[in-house]
């Protein structure tokens, strides 16, 4: 059974397998899990409820945000990061919403229905009507998931060698 729920200290075993799996495939980051690579799973799962407050953030980079997991059979699938608001950074390159999905559970459809509870929980719990979904312009993957669930591309925006492309979701 598919379930998308917020991660919790009880969620260490799912989560560290998941991070293992992404060490593994030598993947240098986790889109919707910042930090999870360069950090102790512990502590990572630890300050994820500090970042859903702007008073409790670690860091004052960062936005509030809530984090969840998305499992399914025992096993975490997929991660998801809800931010609050916008900061420049996101608003160029990172958006609303950030999320992955493990290597060995790709094109399985798990990123379309995270995504949609995602905007789901953005409109009805943070009240958010106009949410910014950032992909690589080359991620076909992402591109598909975005625009399934309604992102219309607003723009690209070009940084050294990378071109983002900018999605909206309105509601």
């Amino acid at each position: 059974m598919f379930t998308i729920k917020e991660v919790s200290l009880d969620d260490f075993l799912l989560v560290n397998e998941y991070k293992n799996e992404f060490l593994l495939s030598n993947e240098e980051h986790i889109q919707g899990a910042a930090g999870l690579l360069q950090t102790d799973t512990l502590t990572w799962i630890k300050e994820r409820s500090l970042y859903k407050n702007k008073d409790t953030l670690p860091n004052k980079n960062f936005v509030p945000a809530h984090t969840f997991i998305a499992v399914i059979n025992n096993k975490m699938v997929g991660v998801i990061n809800i931010r609050h608001e916008l900061n420049d950074f996101l608003f160029n390159f990172g958006g609303h919403i950030g999320y992955s999905v493990s290597p060995s559970e790709r094109r399985k459809g798990y990123a379309s229905l995270m995504l949609k509870q995602a905007i789901e929980f953005s409109i009805t719990e943070l009240g958010i009507t106009e949410l910014l979904l950032t992909c690589d312009s080359e991620n076909i993957a992402s591109i598909k998931t975005i625009i399934s669930c309604g992102g219309i591309l607003e723009n690209q925006i070009q940084e050294d060698n990378r071109l983002t492309n900018r999605y909206w979701i309105k509601n």
